[in-house]
């Protein structure tokens, strides 16, 4: 075992729980849980949603590394998956190497549900939800099919335009655009159910939970972070509804 696959390990467990949604003392805590298994000493981590510090002793020598984190999604099976890793690496039911190997497979691994499903059930979400706020059955299938193109939309357009709440704003805009369409060529339909619908996919709940989480765990820095990135999606979604909704009048 070396210092280098100790801080590896550790690293690989706390970006990849980090990426897929898993919340900044979860990452700590796994990361400490692991490196004082290896028998590392003074153990320190300091994890922020953009960012990763861990450092520990091993003898004489300490050893710090810091990694950033660029992309974030969320995939909680990824996250449940790192955990039982760690757990088993704690117990001594695996090796430090047999953990690094598990955890590589687990970052490269495919979502646990393809892509063309999840837009399914966005638009299903969506279609639903519209009936449930005080739409009809004829409300479901226009807010379905505009709940599938901004989930479509929320998934593509980051991929060509690195601007993240823009993006967000211009998958709004186009599901937006569906709904008024709709209701242009059949009026009867309910309007502001459709629309309010139609940006389901975009809330950003997760993102609110994991702030709120971080906050009573006393991560304050990196709850107030995700607070702030929860609110300009909001703010993001609530931008292209009124423009949206400008057009009627």
């Amino acid at each position: 075992m070396t210092d280098d696959l100790v801080m590896d390990t550790c690293l690989l467990a706390g970006e990849t729980m980090l990426k897929n949604g898993g919340e900044t003392y979860r990452a700590e805590e796994t990361m400490a849980l692991i490196a004082r298994a290896a028998g590392m000493e003074s153990v320190n981590s300091s994890v922020t949603p953009t960012s990763i510090i861990l450092s520990y002793r091993c003898g004489d020598r300490d050893h710090t590394r810091m990694i950033r984190i660029y992309d974030r999604t969320f995939d909680l099976n990824k996250v449940t998956l790192i955990n039982e890793v760690s757990r088993q690496y704690v117990s001594g039911k695996i090796t430090l190497l047999q953990s690094y190997q598990r955890l590589r497979e687990i970052d490269q691994k495919r979502p646990l549900y393809p892509v063309w499903l999840q837009h399914t059930a966005a638009g299903l979400a969506s279609g639903s939800f519209a009936i449930l706020i005080g739409g009809d059955l004829y409300d479901f299938i226009p807010t379905a099919i505009a709940g599938t193109l901004v989930n479509i939309g929320a998934t593509l357009i980051p991929s060509f335009l690195q601007v993240k709440f823009f993006a967000e704003f211009l998958a709004g805009f186009i599901g937006g655009l569906f709904v008024l369409l709709s209701y242009v060529l059949f009026p009867s339909l309910h309007f502001n159910s459709m629309i309010i619908s139609a940006m389901l996919p975009l809330f950003p709940g997760v993102a609110v939970t994991n702030s709120l989480r971080d906050l009573m765990a006393g991560d304050l820095m990196a709850g107030m972070a995700r607070g702030v990135e929860a609110m300009l999606t909001a703010l993001s979604v609530a931008v292209a509804t009124v423009i949206i909704i400008s057009f009627l009048r």
